[in-house]
């Protein structure tokens, strides 16, 4: 009896995709879920039930396989490929039988989903993966574990890098370059080439990331201020901190640590925004999120950068913050 292991229980369409692949070919004899979230454990999603944690690959036979279903992002997914592989079961592709891939080149363990456009010539790199109504022109090439996510739609002759993510109705421009761990983010279009490492955000796209700005004065050099300033400006990384961490769900973040790499996504950027905005009265911008990823250095480009928001006074903080309490 040979065994699918899906790996990640929160994607059901990629149980489905599992299942509509199986009914084509009858590869396997019985297809799981795997997840190391022990409230998913004992759970069925389509039937196929949640039989434990990633561990249980430990267990796998000869023929057996598993499928990395974790997407949300790039990083997480070569995490997730890194812990399965270290078990030693082989990965598998998971295509559509509705796709057609001719005169495509596909790597190994991808995962394509119905409704995808793969056009000729084009390549799709080991372990990537192309959501429901994305487009790969012609030419074009998504890198190792890349992901088109929904709606996406890669140009002919695109050259997107290892990693990268193109979001969900993001669009890139013919004969561009997505650089290696590069973002363009949903509904974004890239007029121009993306850096590796950077984000593409906004219609034409404002390139973000790369070297790091220089820290504004301020919140950068609380030890270097006495008296009332210092005291506002540790107010004000105060409050952004405290609403950093409530987002991500922590009771408390450092000043240095990265929104995105601490697990935030693109709609809680967006709540984040909201939330700078009602409780501390500052016009933030998104692109400000993106750009300035960490409370500290939020907190020094509001309150602390020359031309940019005049900092409140302590009592001033001290207010807003009860206004905005329940």
């Amino acid at each position: 009896m040979t065994t699918l292991y899906l790996c990640a229980a929160g994607n059901p369409d990629g149980v489905r995709l599992a299942l509509e692949v199986n009914d084509a070919d009858g590869r396997w004899d019985r297809i799981v879920l795997l997840d190391d979230d022990p409230a998913k454990q004992g759970q069925t999603i389509l039937d196929v039930p949640v039989i434990g944690p990633f561990a249980a690959l430990a267990e796998h036979r000869p023929g057996d396989e598993a499928v990395n279903l974790v997407a949300r992002s790039t990083k997480g997914r070569d995490g997730a490929r890194e812990k399965i592989e270290s078990f030693g079961i082989p990965l598998a592709s998971l295509v559509h039988p509705s796709v057609n891939t001719r005169g495509a080149t596909l790597g190994r363990a991808v995962t394509i989903y119905a409704g995808c456009t793969i056009s000729a010539l084009s390549m799709v790199g080991d372990h990537s993966v192309i959501f429901t109504q994305a487009v790969l022109g012609h030419g074009a090439s998504l890198g190792t574990g890349g992901v088109l996510a929904p709606g996406a739609v890669v140009n002919a002759r695109v050259q997107v890098g290892d990693r990268a993510y193109i979001g969900a109705n993001a669009t890139v421009l013919p004969d561009l370059e997505v650089g290696a761990e590069a973002t363009v983010s949903a509904c974004s279009a890239a007029v121009g080439d993306v850096p590796s490492g950077c984000i593409a955000l906004g219609v034409p796209a404002e390139i973000m990331g790369g070297p790091e700005p220089a820290m504004p004065a301020g919140v950068a050099q609380l030890d270097l201020h006495e008296g009332e300033a210092r005291a506002d400006a540790l107010d004000a990384l105060k409050a952004v901190q405290a609403i950093f961490a409530e987002l991500l769900g922590r009771p408390s973040i450092a000043s240095d640590v990265n929104f995105f790499d601490a697990g935030g996504t693109s709609k809680q950027a967006l709540e984040l925004q909201i939330a700078l905005r009602g409780r501390l009265g500052v016009p933030v911008t998104i692109v400000d999120i993106f750009r300035f990823p960490s409370p500290g250095r939020l907190a020094a480009h509001l309150f602390g950068g020359a031309g940019t928001a005049v900092r409140p006074s302590r009592a001033e903080m001290r207010r807003r913050r009860r206004h905005a309490q329940p």
